[in-house]
């Protein structure tokens, strides 16, 4: 193999692994976005079951 054609698939392999590494960290950062957005909806909706079910509770 000749010089620089092992240069230039080290530069490859570099931008590979950085793209990698680039992609996957926007990949967790979005994940994680939408599972607090599901979380904080899913304490929302439980809280509005639990003051719906409280108020039952008080008329009855």
């Amino acid at each position: 193999m000749a010089l620089g054609s092992e240069t230039l698939s080290e530069r490859s392999v570099q931008l590979a692994v950085f793209l990698a590494f680039a992609s996957g960290v926007l990949v967790g950062w979005q994940a994680n976005r939408v599972r607090r957005r599901y979380l904080d909806w899913r304490k929302r909706r439980l809280q509005d079951q639990l003051s719906a079910t409280q108020k039952k509770l008080d008329l009855s």
